[in-house]
């Protein structure tokens, strides 16, 4: 085996839970939906107060893999509570948003949020689309720059010994995919 294969192999092995992706090229992990899915389960459900008014808990989303956008996207089930009226509502909100590599905490955050849709169920809410059309807007401010998945610090450390640092972040077929590059010098 010659020698840059077994250093990759040896790369892929302490990885291989993240999901490495083959030895044929640059070392990267892989992180399907199903991967990321499962490590947000730990982060949900989220609660958020908007405006001092709305108490919204939003349930772990269900998430897409949105390759020609370059995009994920995901769905939200959640239930907001008017604090005051003590109105409540639940709904879905669907959003797509890029993903980018912020080197000060190792994780890939959530960049460029587009939300697709708010919707409530209970059709009878009072001003149902002005609070959906708000809603929107305040759950895109929420969502943007929410990290999604980071680095474990022991990888970190082991991937900085071999001299590598990260480099692209890309969304294929099959999945999220962190490349790793020569670290500058």
């Amino acid at each position: 085996m010659p020698a840059m294969i077994a250093r990759r192999a040896v790369l892929c092995l302490p990885l291989a839970s993240l999901g490495c992706a083959g030895l044929g090229g640059p070392p990267r992990i892989l992180l399907t939906a199903a991967d990321l899915e499962r490590l947000l389960q730990r982060e949900f459900p989220r609660e958020h107060r908007l405006l001092e008014v709305f108490d919204v808990t939003l349930q772990p989303p269900k998430l897409r893999l949105l390759p020609q956008q370059r995009r994920i996207g995901a769905v939200f089930d959640l239930r907001a509570r008017e604090r005051f009226m003590h109105g409540t509502w639940n709904g879905q909100l669907t959003f797509d948003s890029a993903l980018r590599w912020d080197g000060s905490d190792r994780s890939l955050r959530l960049q460029d949020v587009r939300v697709g849709d708010l919707a409530l169920a209970d059709p009878a809410a009072p001003s149902r689309s002005v609070v959906e059309r708000l809603g929107a807007a305040l759950a895109q401010r929420v969502l943007e720059n929410m990290a999604v998945w980071r680095l474990p610090n022991e990888r970190w450390l082991e991937l900085q010994g071999r001299g590598l640092a990260p480099g692209t972040v890309s969304i294929g077929e099959r999945g999220v995919e962190l490349a790793f590059v020569a670290a500058p010098r």
